[in-house]
């Protein structure tokens, strides 16, 4: 029966895997029958170029009045350092074998404060463009016309320098992009199980509720719904693919450990022995559907709200 119940919980996991990998070689082969551009060509044209007006949703905000300088400030660099701390507290409160949930420094709650950094980084840069354009248009009108050749030199120069540095930032953007629909499902999956599952059923020696664990699950999808409210980025359906390869290289770790000789397990349901865990494997299989809807029907319904009140976007 254990044998049984290893192989079911094994085929599940490896469904979801093919089924992701699929969708996304399918999405990249295959023209949609209406003629329009597959959502991954839509994506990769965003970030063809750095300096392009795709790529300025990197840094720039649905709401025309605030500025990459805000943005950066008042949201991503503060909710980045906001969880930095948040980890750091949980770090000193518990043991290392904490790291060992889907929430902790190794999974989602690190990715989320890596991809806020990253995030600044990208407000910092918009910044930096936001007052070179700011400057270039100040000093426009004194510009001796004897001085537009060599201008346009040096612009020829630094095009081609951009055009060389251009790549890897367009694929840090790109990567940005990705991480951010993933937390988007990872994020309210986590917060469910937590306040669902975990702390009304499974205490353990290894859990206990208290204002370290309260934050954890608390202050990711906080942050992550003040960063959709202010961002220009795009939450395509299509993406629900990493989320899912997300958390199977999650489960697929956690065999792995356990194999190795960790005894306990963070996720008692993810157990393959435990008492109907291909049930259980199933159903989590399912809330991922769920959760990425919900968190798609967030983001379609803040547009929405924004175009009802005619708020013009960048």
């Amino acid at each position: 029966m254990a044998t049984l119940s290893y192989a079911l919980c094994f085929a599940i996991v490896a469904g979801a895997i093919a089924a992701s990998l699929w969708a996304m070689l399918s999405s990249r082969k295959r023209p949609p029958s209406d003629g329009s551009s597959p959502p991954h060509a839509v994506d990769d044209a965003a970030a063809a170029s750095i300096g392009s007006a795709g790529a300025s949703a990197m840094w720039s905000s649905r709401w025309s009045g605030v500025r990459p300088a805000w943005l950066l400030l008042a949201s991503r660099a503060a909710a980045a350092v906001a969880l930095a701390g948040v980890l750091l507290w949980d770090a000193l409160t518990y043991d290392l074998t904490i790291m060992v949930y889907y929430t902790e420094a190794s999974t989602t709650q690190s990715m989320h404060a890596w991809n806020l950094q990253i995030a600044t980084l990208f407000s910092a840069y918009g910044c930096f463009m936001y007052s070179m354009h700011h400057r270039h248009v100040t000093m426009l009108p004194e510009i001796d016309e004897s001085l537009v050749g060599l201008s346009g030199s040096l612009m020829e120069i630094n095009h081609g320098a951009d055009q060389k540095g251009g790549a890897g930032l367009n694929q840090l953007g790109r990567f940005m992009q990705i991480v951010y629909q993933v937390l988007g499902g990872a994020v309210v999956l986590t917060d469910v199980v937590f306040w669902a599952l975990i702390v009304p059923f499974m205490y353990s020696s290894h859990f206990s509720l208290n204002a370290v664990m309260g934050c954890i699950h608390s202050f990711n999808l906080v942050f992550l719904l003040i960063e959709t409210t202010l961002n220009n980025l795009e939450f395509p359906w299509f993406r629900i693919t990493y989320f899912v390869l997300w958390t199977c290289s999650y489960v697929i770790i956690q065999w792995v450990v356990h194999v190795c000789g960790l005894k306990w397990w963070p996720y008692p349901f993810l157990n393959p022995a435990a008492p109907w865990a291909p049930l259980w494997y199933f159903c989590i299989a399912l809330l991922h559907l769920a959760c990425y809807t919900v968190y798609w029907a967030i983001v379609r319904g803040t547009n929405w709200w924004l175009r009802s009140c005619t708020i013009p976007t960048h």
